[in-house]
């Protein structure tokens, strides 16, 4: 049993297991659904100018689309139902507009603004990835930003890499030999005035780009997993700097032609060994995108993992004997969200040196062992603790029981997830010095 206290355990989710759980708790079990819409909007900060009386059409980009119904809303009414909004504005000032996406997977929403102005100068928009700017030596990137009042009479542009103009078109294909960081600039003019963007391109000598299987806890020493026969285990690679990427998997060299997704669900059909590979590829036509407004070249990437299928669960089942404790064997993981008690020295018994992984393991295991709660603080908070032995499926009333702090008045429920080590991440290490 574990054993809380009955108050001030707020917003708490526990996972329990046998030995230990925490093989799985970082794992994203996706099924075959589609993905919800997802909005880019074609001014970088979401605002939009445009001089009064002239028209303005406002041009998302949205992935996912497939089948979606599309919503233009202004002063809560409906004023579109297009991929785009086109309309011209009398009036001077701001106008506040909702871009809604809606499609059998899901839902998405933008929020933009129109500046209605006597004068506009050029607004220029230029995605760039949020790790920066990175190309090996050689290779092309097309930079095509998004200028707003670019249609206007005298719309001057040109862009300068190093302090020397390198282009006086709307778009710019940089390629470098030398290894180093280039500063770029954009200056667009019009009638009305003049807007600039300067952002750096690093080439280097080698790109960042990765595609790894994490291991999946803090202590497990090996990326490998486990499963029995007949039951499956989801495959997600971890990807680093890789734009719109395309996944081929295969099983022991053997391609498996149906799986095209990013999580790979594979169940094995016999006890063994199972090398799985997947090959992530960007490339292609759209895959060549980067950004809304950045096009380069493409890369193929590989990682592989080691899957061990085990006949039976009796193979790794341990029984409970004389010496086992029913309460929880050790704490491995223990990590709060912010929120109510996380922190406080009185009533939750922290000491204010609480400041690695391993003083929360050992903060909380102390606070169990003396038959005290553990709080979690607000969402996301989590505690994972194992036994040292199986838990026995009951024929009749609970298999374990966790003592929380629902009262007349207010009940906080939590999640529990129990499950078997199958992987044996945890079966190297003591972690908590009270184990």
């Amino acid at each position: 049993m574990w054993f809380f206290s009955k108050r001030y355990f707020p917003f708490w989710a526990v996972f329990a297991a046998l030995l230990t759980t925490a093989c799985n708790k970082d794992e994203v079990i996706l099924d075959d659904r589609d993905h919800a819409p997802v909005i880019t909007l074609d001014s970088e900060s979401g605002v939009y100018t445009v001089k009064m009386g002239r028209e303005l059409t406002i041009a998302p980009t949205v992935e996912y689309a497939e089948g979606a119904t599309y919503s233009w809303i202004v002063d809560g009414k409906l004023a579109g139902s297009e991929p785009t909004y086109t309309a011209v504005f009398t009036e001077l000032g701001e106008v506040y507009i909702t871009f809604r996406v809606e499609t059998a997977a899901g839902k998405a929403e933008a929020e933009l603004r129109v500046d209605v102005l006597e004068l506009t100068p050029p607004v220029i928009s230029l995605a760039l990835p949020a790790e920066g700017l990175k190309v090996l030596p050689g290779v092309e990137y097309t930079f095509t930003p998004d200028i707003q009042h670019s249609d206007q009479e005298d719309f001057r542009c040109r862009w300068l890499c190093a302090g020397e103009v390198v282009s006086t078109q709307m778009s710019y294909t940089f390629r470098e030999e030398a290894v180093g960081s280039y500063p770029i600039r954009i200056e667009a003019s019009n009638d009305d005035g003049t807007s600039f963007k300067e952002f750096v391109v690093e080439v280097v000598e080698k790109m960042p780009s990765e595609v790894r299987f994490e291991k999946l806890s803090h202590y497990c020493k090996t990326t490998d997993r486990s499963t029995f026969v007949g039951r499956a285990v989801y495959l997600a690679p971890s990807l680093a700097y890789i734009a719109d990427p395309q996944f081929v998997w295969s099983v022991d060299g053997e391609p498996v032609v149906a799986e095209t997704g990013a999580v790979f669900k594979f169940t094995p059909d016999g006890p063994g060994d199972y090398t799985v590979r997947v090959d992530v590829t960007e490339g292609g036509d759209a895959s060549e995108r980067l950004t809304r407004n950045i096009v380069r070249g493409v890369a193929t990437l590989s990682a592989e993992i080691v899957v061990h299928a085990f006949a039976d669960e009796e193979q790794r089942r341990r029984p409970a004997s004389v010496a086992s404790s029913r309460f929880q064997h050790a704490v491995y993981e223990f990590l709060p969200a912010p929120g109510q008690l996380v922190g406080e020295k009185t009533e939750a018994g922290y000491t204010g040196n609480e400041r690695t992984h391993e003083d929360a393991v050992a903060y909380a295991a102390g606070r169990l062992e003396a038959r005290s709660y553990v709080s979690l603080g607000g969402f996301g908070g989590y505690l994972i603790v194992g036994f040292d032995h199986s838990i026995a499926r009951m024929e009749s009333g609970y298999d374990f029981s966790i003592e929380g702090n629902a009262f007349d008045t207010s009940s906080e429920p939590g999640v529990v997830w129990v499950m078997q080590d199958v992987n044996g991440c945890l079966l190297y290490t003591s972690p908590s010095p009270r184990d």
